[in-house]
C-alpha cells in the first residue's frame, strides 16, 4: 500500500469507539451501557454500521459466526441486540458521521477553490408502524394510509459523500426550510450548492445571497408559478442581472403598480393575531423588506438537431465574467451525482430494507448507510482503476465494493486487510458512458417486508 493510502477503515473504527466511549453525551439513559457486556456501545454501532439488506438473523449470523465459532459460543440474539440498540439514540450515528467528514482524505475542489455541493430530498419506506410519525394518509379517507420518512440530504458531488440530512414526515415535508438549516451549519469555505426548481423562492436565494461563502445554481421554474421576471425572458439564450423589491406587509398593496414589488404571504410582523388553519403562510426569515439580486441564466439543454426545443432556466449569484453560461450549465449537471447517489445508498447497500418499525430506529439505520456509503467512497477513491484499451474510461464498480469491503469489515480494520481491499476492489469495474440518457420509470414502491428478505 502506498503512502498517500490511507486507512478509511481504521479510521472509522477509531470515530466508532470514542463515541463507544462518551456514549452517554449522545444518550439520556444514565443507566444504559453501564454493565460489561459483549455487545457494548461501539459493537452495537458498528454492528449497524455495517448492516445489509437481509433480515435480522442472518446479519447477527454474518456479523458474531467466526467469532461465536471460535469460542464455542452462541451467535447473538435478536432480542440481545434489539435491546442494546434501543439504548442508543440516532445522535450517536450522526456524530459519527460529522467526525467521519471533518477530515474526508484527498479533497477535491472545483476549479481548485470551490467544494461543490447538491442539495435533494428522497422518500423511503417504513414497514406500517400505527405509532410511527411518520404515516401518510388518513384512516377516515379512502385509501389505505402507510409510513415514509422523507430524507434531505446535503450531498458533496465531487468527493460523493453526505455532508448533512434532516428527517421529516412526508406529509410535513419543508424541503427549502430544511435546506436553508443545513446550509446555515455547513462551515467549509467557499462552495457551490445546486438545487433543483423544487428549492426556488426568493427566502432560499436571499438566505443563501446573505451567507459566507454561499454560491448557488438553482434551477427554476419557467411556466406557471415562475417569478415574472424569469416568465418574461426571452425564447433564446440569455444572460440577465435581475433586481426586485420582496415585501410581507402592505407596501405591496400601495407599490405594486409602480415598482417591481413581490408579495410573501408570511405572517411577520402583521397585525392580526389569530388566523385560521388554512390561512397561507410563505417561509420567510427576513425583514418586511428587502431587494433580492440574482442572474437569470437560460438555456438549451437538448441537441439543436432534434427539432424540439427544450430550455431550463437556472437562477445563481456566480461572477458572470468567471462563470459565463456555458459553464454555468456545466455546474448545474453535475447536480445528478445526488440521484445516483440515492440509487447507490437505496440498493447498493440495501437502506430500502430496514430491521424495525420504530422511527428512531428508521433514522439510525440511514444515518449507519450514510457513514458507509462515505466510507466506500473515499476507500474507491484510493483504488488503483485498470485502464483498459476500450472505448469507455473505467470506473470501481460501487455495488460489488460496497459488498466486499463489508465482508472484509466484519474481519478486520487493519492495514494489511485494508490493502487486500483495494487489490480486491479493483477488479471490479464499470465502463462511464458520457451523455447516457434513460427515461425515469417512476413507480410507486412499498417497504420490503420482514418474510420477504433475501436469505
Amino acid at each position: 500500500m502506498k503512502a498517500l493510502h490511507k486507512n478509511i477503515l481504521d479510521r472509522l473504527d477509531r470515530i466508532i469507539n470514542d463515541t463507544g466511549k462518551h456514549i452517554h453525551d449522545f444518550i439520556d439513559d444514565p443507566h444504559a451501557f453501564t454493565r460489561k457486556r459483549s455487545l457494548d456501545a461501539a459493537t452495537v454501532i458498528k454492528t449497524t454500521i455495517n448492516m445489509q439488506g437481509k433480515d435480522l438473523t442472518s446479519e447477527l449470523f454474518r456479523a458474531f459466526d467466526q467469532k461465536a465459532i471460535k469460542n464455542n459460543d452462541k451467535v447473538v440474539s435478536t432480542s440481545a441486540y434489539v435491546q442494546r440498540k434501543g439504548q442508543l439514540s440516532p445522535a450517536c450515528f450522526k456524530h459519527i458521521l460529522t467526525v467521519f467528514n471533518q477530515n474526508l482524505f484527498n479533497i477535491q475542489l472545483f476549479d481548485h477553490k470551490y467544494r461543490i455541493f447538491a442539495i435533494d430530498g428522497s422518500d423511503f419506506n417504513q414497514i406500517w408502524n400505527p405509532k410511527s410519525e411518520n404515516i401518510v394518509g388518513n384512516l377516515n379517507h379512502k385509501g389505505k394510509p402507510y409510513c415514509q420518512i422523507h430524507v434531505n440530504a446535503l450531498y458533496d458531488l465531487l468527493n460523493n459523500t453526505y455532508q448533512d440530512c434532516i428527517f421529516q414526515p412526508k406529509s410535513k415535508m419543508d424541503e427549502r426550510k430544511a435546506a436553508v438549516q443545513m446550509l446555515k451549519k455547513l462551515n467549509c469555505g467557499p462552495y457551490i450548492v445546486t438545487m433543483d426548481r423544487g428549492y426556488t423562492g426568493f427566502n432560499m436565494i436571499e438566505n443563501c445571497n446573505r451567507l459566507p461563502n454561499c454560491y448557488y445554481v438553482i434551477r427554476t421554474k419557467t411556466g406557471y408559478g415562475a417569478f415574472k421576471e424569469v416568465a418574461e425572458l426571452p425564447n433564446q439564450e440569455c444572460d440577465k442581472d435581475i433586481a426586485c423589491w420582496v415585501t410581507t406587509s402592505n407596501y405591496y398593496e400601495t407599490h405594486k403598480a409602480t415598482e417591481n414589488v413581490h408579495l410573501v404571504n408570511h405572517h411577520y410582523r402583521q397585525y392580526i393575531k389569530y388566523r385560521s388553519e388554512n390561512t397561507k403562510d410563505g417561509s420567510w426569515d427576513l425583514g418586511e423588506l428587502c431587494t433580492i439580486k440574482f442572474r437569470a441564466c437560460r438555456f438549451r439543454i437538448n441537441d439543436p438537431k432534434s427539432g424540439k426545443e427544450e430550455w431550463e432556466v437556472v437562477l445563481t449569484n456566480l461572477n458572470r465574467a468567471d462563470y459565463p453560461l456555458k459553464r454555468i450549465k456545466e455546474i448545474y449537471h453535475l447536480r445528478w451525482g445526488i440521484e445516483t447517489s440515492f440509487k447507490k445508498l437505496k440498493y447498493a447497500l440495501g437502506s430500502v430494507q430496514f430491521h424495525s418499525k420504530q422511527d428512531r430506529f428508521i433514522e439510525m439505520e440511514i444515518y449507519a448507510h450514510m457513514i458507509m456509503f462515505n466510507a466506500v467512497s473515499q476507500i474507491d477513491a484510493q483504488a488503483y482503476i485498470p485502464q483498459k484499451n476500450c472505448k469507455y474510461q473505467y470506473a470501481i464498480n460501487f455495488k460489488q465494493s460496497c459488498f466486499v469491503i463489508q465482508a472484509m469489515y466484519i474481519i478486520s480494520s487493519s492495514t494489511e486487510i485494508f490493502k487486500k481491499i483495494l487489490i480486491q476492489i479493483s477488479h471490479y469495474t464499470i465502463p462511464i458512458r458520457p451523455g447516457r440518457k434513460d427515461k425515469r420509470n417512476l413507480k410507486p414502491k412499498s417497504a420490503v417486508y420482514y418474510l420477504y428478505r433475501v436469505a
